[in-house]
């Protein structure tokens, strides 16, 4: 972790706290304008934590893709590709899942590229998208001071968020009922699907299990009484 006073560069804000000069923060038109502080590297914790969480994710994600790419039985494509031509056969592939498949794994490539070239490390033996999300991973704190981080964390959100829309990966979300959050107070926390961090809201903070097993245990001895997990 690096102590610094700097933004996050993501532009996040802390919720319901404000700068000295927000004309916002008396009527409550503004949520909250307060940078965030960077401390992991250019970014936030609740940004460093969900690029940690995307990373894992990414090669489930990628071979979720490939398993979905076949349309079954030799049909055209379904996903509003058309194939011209009376001579041409349809498409065996969902044409859109494809090429967002493709997408995640140059561009993660691309990241590699870019820190090996930038940094002077060297990067996997070859580029699979196992490889260069493990990569990433083990020198995040070297590529969170990286300037394009900002990018690169936006390009892997859209990502997942593209596959989630063509191929549905991620289950039910969660709610936390009854239990406020440690940071803002509000009651709207949530387990996205798949995930075992806490995530606010309201807030947007994240708070990992563990953490959130010792604030509900906390909760019971100030409310006297069992809080709902």
């Amino acid at each position: 972790m690096t102590e610094t006073t700097a933004a996050c560069i993501r532009g996040c804000a802390m919720y319901r706290r404000h700068l000295v000069d927000c004309e916002g923060s008396t009527d409550e038109t503004c949520s909250g304008c307060l940078p965030r502080r960077a401390d992991h590297g250019l970014l936030c914790w609740p940004c460093h934590r969900r690029l940690e969480l995307m990373l894992r994710d990414a090669p489930v994600v990628h071979r979720w893709l490939t398993g979905n790419m076949a349309t079954g039985q030799g049909a055209a494509a379904t996903d509003g590709e058309h194939v011209t031509g009376s001579r041409e056969q349809p498409l065996p592939i969902k044409v859109q899942i494809f090429d967002l498949r493709q997408l995640m794994a140059d561009r993660l490539a691309l990241w590699v590229d870019d820190v090996v070239e930038t940094q002077g490390l060297t990067g996997p033996s070859r580029h699979t998208v196992d490889a260069d999300a493990m990569f990433i991973t083990v020198w995040l704190g070297t590529i969170e001071r990286m300037e394009a981080i900002c990018d690169w964390w936006e390009e892997l959100a859209e990502g997942m968020r593209d596959a989630h829309a063509l191929a549905p990966w991620r289950p039910t979300m969660k709610r936390c009922p009854g239990i406020p959050c440690p940071h803002c107070g509000e009651v709207n926390l949530v387990i996205f699907g798949g995930e075992s961090d806490v995530t606010c809201l309201s807030c947007k903070q994240m708070i990992p299990e563990q953490r959130y097993g010792i604030w509900t245990e906390a909760l019971k001895y100030d409310r006297g009484v069992e809080v709902a997990g």
